[in-house]
């Protein structure tokens, strides 16, 4: 990226749908940001909505009309078509142009455009993103943020991790949570892939990889996340994490990773166990159900470690309900979209 004697061009792009709720503190997070007001800087926000029925534009036009803002429709509902869309429509496709991907269910740093174009023009990476902080409003959602944030619930996954080395300002990854692109990147590889409706970041980050690109994770840039409010709606999330994680090994089958298997495993062994004991007798059994038993002390184990770092003594009630539901959900998406693969493929619905 060439920066000196020109002008940064930057089309953050929100994809939306029904996010009343979170738009106004969004947007407000991101304008605290030194490049917004720079003459070497020209920002632009695309909103692209997906039908929103709720107050979300009305909040938008009414609240920030004097933002250099542009409002795109998205019928397709998916983030995967929000995001071509808002590149389609950005007016910065030059050679020092960048895209940020920024959510509305989030909260984002002070200076966080300023710290996303500097990471892509000190790393020179294909994608340049942040950590997620899971963060809750009421008792269940601070303890499912407190699961989330957990690297024992949550495998360690590096976009995750809260605390890194002083020294590791950029450390290169697999993903990241949202991201900065330059803009001839995207137009290279072509943008999302329209096929995804859940992962379609991860599986741009894999074959930018695969191109000779880079992700890179700013290690001291921290975005806060607002998680689902409902068991059901977590619950309906993950389970669909993991189905369309199948999907993404259809396409992809070397980005498998083994701790992406161990909710697989846990609920595959749990049916195991039921079924043996309805169906079989003997020694069999009784060195089953003592495995399972081993197994049950491990996860009581894990139990305790996310409660020894939560937010409440109380959470200790809710974390096995949230940590059971995530894992179970979704390994049974995964097994769902498994079966799904080898039946006769995927399609887009």
């Amino acid at each position: 990226m060439n920066k000196k004697n020109s002008t940064v061009d930057i089309s953050v792009v929100i994809p939306t749908r029904n996010e009343e709720e979170y738009i106004e503190s969004c947007l407000k997070s991101l304008l605290n940001c030194r490049s917004i007001d720079a003459d070497s800087f020209n920002v632009q926000f695309i909103i692209v909505d997906g039908m929103s029925t709720d107050k979300t534009l009305e909040i938008v036009k009414e609240k920030f009309k004097n933002l250099n803002i542009k409002i795109c429709k998205n019928p397709n509902l998916y983030q995967s078509y929000a995001m071509n869309i808002g590149i389609e429509n950005s007016n910065c496709k030059n050679e020092n142009a960048i895209i940020i991907r920024a959510d509305a269910h989030s909260i984002y740093p002070e200076d966080y455009i300023f710290q996303c174009w500097q990471a892509s023009f000190n790393s020179s990476g294909g994608n340049a993103g942040s950590i997620q902080r899971a963060v809750g409003t009421s008792f269940f959602t601070k303890v499912v943020a407190d699961v989330m944030n957990s690297g024992y619930a949550m495998g360690g996954v590096s976009y995750r991790k809260i605390k890194f080395n002083s020294l590791d300002k950029y450390l290169e990854t697999d993903t990241v949570y949202l991201g900065c692109w330059r803009t001839l990147d995207l137009l290279e590889f072509s943008g999302f892939n329209e096929e995804f409706q859940i992962n379609e970041d991860y599986e741009l980050n894999i074959r930018l990889r695969k191109g000779g690109r880079k992700v890179i994770l700013i290690t001291d840039l921290i975005v806060d996340y607002f998680v689902r409010s409902s068991l059901f709606g977590l619950i309906k999330q993950f389970f669909r994490y993991g189905l369309w994680k199948t999907k993404t090994l259809s396409v992809h089958p070397e980005s498998l990773k083994l701790r992406q298997l161990a909710p697989v495993l846990f609920v595959l062994f749990t049916l195991s166990v039921v079924i043996s004991n309805i169906m079989i007798q003997g020694n069999f059994l009784i060195f089953l159900n003592s495995f399972f038993g081993f197994i049950s002390i491990l996860w009581l184990l894990l139990i305790v470690l996310i409660w020894s770092k939560s937010s409440s003594v109380a959470s200790i009630f809710l974390i096995p309900l949230i940590v059971l539901s995530m894992h179970i959900s979704w390994g049974l998406g995964f097994l769902y979209g498994l079966v799904r693969l080898l039946s006769g493929g995927w399609n887009k619905q």
